[in-house]
């Protein structure tokens, strides 16, 4: 009887212990390893496109740091035209550039062959189509990459790999870096030749017309996008959400059917999210998803000015689009917040 009260007591020992050990909250530590696959295909020939609209991609694999818990990373590469990547100091700049995951978030990493050849073009100090076009140099190269690993808005927590791996033959197209754009879809208007959108299919064939309906980057690469539209003059009622002025955002012009392309308030179509009343000191600022829902505004002043808005989307952290919306006229500076993460600074235009 002895021993089988002993039992239960080691029993009940052990079980107090592993609680204590399951109940312990997941600390934070710094990863110490962090390693690039080397590509399969690594001395295939890799062509790269000078054509923007070109959506070729390649891929590259990485390890997953170990931050002591299972945390969502945003992973990159830095890209080099050889293996001994330099840091930028007060006296030198960086021998490399910074190449940017279509799947931020996921170690099975995808690139665009465009931004790939934005990225050796910089590199090879080609500052203008003129100097691309004169370009004598070798048209297949060795490009070099090394991994970055960080988790959004933690300071310390960025990871470069320890090692280097190539892709042998590079097919060098130059291209020259250009403002990223999106575009808005809605009961809107551009204010400087008053055409209405009014939800136009944003398909391929209305390009020419979405010409007017462009969000274009402040500041190349920071993955803010801005521009400034009048709302339709609402009328029947603020308590109804469909009375509202609606609108969402588009990355690409691929149809209604493909969510993953669309920035809006809800992941679910007919859905609307009223932010009227939302706003501070003329400033809403609101998470964005990936789907069908639309954001909301009563407004009905009958003057255009009145019902006129600067919106900002970021995408800078892919898998979290977040909207900003500046009652008004105004330009938009890139600034870096508490998080280093970037964010639009609202200026009067100059007259």
């Amino acid at each position: 009887m002895k021993k089988f009260i002993y039992l239960l007591a080691g029993l009940a020992l052990a079980a107090g212990i592993t609680s204590c050990e399951d109940s312990k909250e997941p600390q934070y530590q710094n990863p110490t390893t962090f390693k690039l696959n080397t590509p399969a295909l690594q001395d295939e020939l890799l062509m790269t496109t000078g054509d923007m609209d070109d959506k070729s991609t390649f891929n590259l694999f990485c390890s997953q740091p170990d931050y002591g818990f299972s945390a969502v990373c945003e992973y990159g590469v830095q890209v080099s035209l050889t293996e001994n990547f330099v840091d930028a100091t007060e006296a030198q700049e960086a021998n490399y550039v910074s190449l940017t995951n279509q799947s931020a978030s996921q170690s099975a990493m995808t690139f665009r062959t465009y931004d790939l050849a934005v990225a050796m073009t910089e590199l090879l100090g080609i500052t203008s189509a003129e100097e691309g076009a004169a370009y004598d140099g070798p048209d297949v190269m060795p490009v070099f990459f090394r991994a970055t690993c960080r988790i959004p808005g933690v300071k310390g927590s960025e990871i470069v790999s320890q090692n280097v791996v190539k892709y042998s033959n590079v097919r060098f197209f130059y291209a020259i870096p250009t403002a990223g754009v999106i575009y808005i879809v809605g009961h809107v208007f551009n204010p400087e030749n008053e055409a209405s959108n009014n939800f136009q299919e944003p398909s391929e064939g209305f390009k020419e017309f979405y010409e007017d309906f462009k969000l274009v980057e402040p500041v190349i690469g920071c993955k803010l996008y801005a521009g400034t539209f009048y709302l339709k003059e609402c009328s029947g009622g603020a308590e109804n959400p469909d009375n509202c002025a609606q609108f969402r955002f588009f990355t690409e012009l691929k149809g209604w059917a493909d969510k993953s392309v669309q920035v809006a308030s809800n992941p679910n179509d007919f859905y609307v999210e009223p932010i009227t009343d939302s706003f501070v000191d003329g400033l809403f600022k609101g998470n964005a998803v990936y789907g069908q829902g639309n954001w909301g505004i009563y407004t009905t002043e009958t003057e255009a000015a009145e019902r006129t808005y600067t919106f900002v989307v970021s995408l800078q952290d892919k898998e979290k689009p977040k909207l900003w919306l500046k009652k008004g006229t105004w330009d938009v500076e890139v600034v870096l917040d508490s998080n280093n993460m970037n964010e639009p600074s609202f200026v009067a235009p100059a007259e």
